[in-house]
């Protein structure tokens, strides 16, 4: 069975998933695991898990993408999978939440993978490479960016 890492959880848990969020509290019992996301290296040891879900977490952070997708790749395993979503730069609703310290375009993900032309363009800002699964696009509403990304290494 995969072994799945949901990081920020919050109201949004997965079943039989490890349910990160920044604290544990009895409002929420699915959290199993709490940990500041700014504070590196993540507490999960390398190649951990087959899948890892970023839903509306990453930019709230204050280490940015390069930073938490190194970590993200880290504890993948070979061919895991990191499932994103991000504020679209465009939408009103990234600044409306005052919480958020990064926002995205439909290319900022393509520097993580050295096939696309930024990738192969400014690759050089991280060695952790990634391939799209599903590429960058938008959700209905058109407020975020949604993609897959798969782990390239052996």
């Amino acid at each position: 069975m995969p072994i799945t890492l949901n990081l920020g959880a919050g109201k949004a848990p997965i079943k039989g998933a490890v349910n990160h969020d920044r604290q544990l509290d009895s409002d929420r019992p699915w959290i199993t695991v709490a940990h500041d996301l700014n504070d590196l290296p993540w507490p999960w040891e390398d190649r951990s898990f087959d899948r890892i879900r970023a839903n509306s977490v990453l930019e709230h952070l204050e280490i940015d993408l390069v930073a938490a997708l190194n970590e993200c790749w880290r504890i993948l395993k070979p061919d895991g999978l990191l499932e994103f979503r991000g504020p679209y730069w465009q939408h009103d609703n990234a600044y409306a939440d005052i919480t958020h310290r990064w926002r995205y375009s439909l290319r900022s993900l393509d520097l993580f993978d050295p096939d696309t032309e930024l990738g192969g363009f400014l690759g050089f800002y991280t060695t952790r490479k990634w391939r799209f699964v599903e590429g960058a696009h938008f959700n209905k509403r058109k407020s975020s960016i949604i993609a897959t990304l798969q782990v390239r290494k052996e």
